[in-house]
């Protein structure tokens, strides 16, 4: 029971921690996060390995905070497609570093 009472502890921090961001990105205009994730994965894909790896660094951080904070309100669809996003920003980065290599 502990374990679990933590857990809703921290998820209750991270939510209220996230909550000026969340309305921060709430308020931009609707096509520039979209814009913004775009920009990223193309410089992970095409830039030098030192600019590219952050990139996609950026854009995984960015869909595990937003996949953690949306996962228990959520279907089940939406919780499959969550993490096919997450895998696929993983193998690029995977691709991009075992293609320098």
């Amino acid at each position: 029971m502990a374990d679990r009472s933590n857990s809703n502890t921290t998820r209750k921090q991270i939510e209220d921690a996230s909550r000026s961001t969340l309305v921060k990105l709430s308020a931009m205009p609707r096509l520039a996060l979209p814009l913004a994730t775009l920009v990223l994965v193309a410089i992970g894909l095409f830039a030098p390995l030192p600019f590219a790896l952050p990139a996609l660094a950026v854009v995984l951080v960015f869909f595990l905070w937003i996949a953690y904070l949306s996962w228990p309100v959520v279907s089940t669809g939406a919780k499959v497609l969550r993490l096919a996003m997450l895998a696929l920003v993983i193998a690029l980065a995977a691709s991009r570093f075992g293609a320098s290599t």
